[in-house]
């Protein structure tokens, strides 16, 4: 037994890193995962001194939580043809994308609330950026790069047993149109005006991913390879993620199988009428998994339409608003009603809101060390 501040906890059998990577693999844990999304400049920004300074190991290990770490993948990425011009104004990124056939336009404009860009003008207008658009993935090359493997590798030995490490790679087609490239109307529009073109781009968008996908699993040292999908009903329809999205899912991640990776889907929005096909993709888990009023999935219906999935996430950043009491109430609800919480990793789903203290995110860390794994 172990005390911290005068409470007394059983001693964890299990490193992080060896509890995540059996929560991820369907396996016995010694206590429930915990993943507070905290390590990050959003949520720091929020806090007062020491806590927004203190290292990523340091916090978690005040908080109790244990660490999912992104390191990057080791892949170049080059176009001998293609050349993309960025230029800043105040909060204003235009980014202008040199193609044979024609130029590309697009801007994006950082959010400090989220500390992110956004795409505020989409680069495929017409008929015509469709064509120049091509290029983005007839020119692509995805050599390894060395170097970046080294530093991917030696990030990965830096995390050791204190958590996993994972390694994006991109955004399967459709998701990626709608979200960085045609925006989520007019994609639709694309698909029912210029069938064939839209047919022949996803296509060569699809080619040009798994040969991308191939190399990066190959050769990063991460043990988690995500596709970053957010996926979402309110942006496709059920028809359209079977009809695109599932099979080019399903391609990835036999290739980052082969590897010996784990596939992870990040899928944040609304997904519960897609659970069953998501649930026989090749892949570990959906991470992001966001429950109501944000999305429309709890925990029990991931649970019993996708079992062979393990959830990350299960709540939404709303919920840790709430008082203490409150939230304590509703996560022990939420995991009282799934059948089991074997694979399960419990997060804020989105980045960790700046308006929960450490000490909230603490007190719920020593809380879960308190409730019983039904295996």
């Amino acid at each position: 037994m172990s005390e911290i501040d005068g409470k007394v906890f059983p001693d964890d059998e299990l490193t992080s890193r060896q509890r995540l990577l059996a929560a991820y693999r369907g396996e016995e844990v010694d206590r429930l995962p915990y993943w507070a999304k905290v390590t990050n400049p959003t949520w720091r920004a929020g806090q007062p001194e020491p806590v927004r300074n203190w290292s990523n190991e340091e916090l978690l290990d005040y908080l109790h939580a244990d660490g999912l770490v992104g390191v990057g993948h080791g892949v170049s990425v080059v176009r001998p043809h293609v050349r993309t011009e960025r230029s800043t104004e105040g909060n204003v990124e235009t980014r202008v994308t040199h193609t044979p056939d024609g130029d590309l336009i697009e801007q994006w404009t950082w959010d400090p609330d989220s500390a992110s860009w956004h795409p505020t003008e989409f680069p495929v207008k017409t008929l015509a950026d469709l064509a120049c658009f091509r290029w983005v993935y007839t020119d692509l090359e995805c050599p390894a790069n060395e170097q970046a493997v080294a530093r991917s590798r030696a990030h990965c030995q830096q995390v050791g047993e204190r958590g996993m490490t994972l390694c994006g790679w991109g955004t399967s087609p459709l998701m990626h149109l709608v979200e960085h490239v045609i925006g989520p109307i007019n994609v639709h529009l694309m698909l029912l005006d210029h069938p064939d073109e839209m047919a022949e781009l996803l296509a060569l968008m699809h080619a040009a991913n798994v040969a991308l996908v191939r190399t990066v699993a190959r050769n990063t040292a991460a043990d988690i390879v995500c596709s970053v999908e957010n996926t979402s009903t309110t942006l496709i329809s059920p028809t359209q993620f079977r009809e695109y999205s599932y099979q080019h899912l399903c391609d990835y991640g036999r290739e980052i199988k082969a590897a010996g990776k784990l596939h992870e889907l990040h899928m944040c929005g609304h997904t519960r009428v897609l659970l069953r096909e998501i649930n026989t993709i090749p892949a570990a888990s959906i991470e992001a998994y966001t429950s109501p009023t944000l999305g429309n999935t709890r925990l029990v219906d991931g649970r019993t339409d996708a079992p062979s999935k393990t959830l990350v996430g299960g709540t939404n950043v709303n919920v840790w608003l709430w008082p203490l009491e409150k939230l304590q109430q509703y996560l022990a609800a939420e995991l009282e009603a799934c059948p089991d919480n074997r694979r399960t990793v419990l997060t804020t789903a989105g980045v960790a809101p700046p308006g929960c203290p450490a000490e909230k995110f603490r007190a719920v860390g020593e809380w879960l060390r308190t409730v019983p794994v039904r295996q």
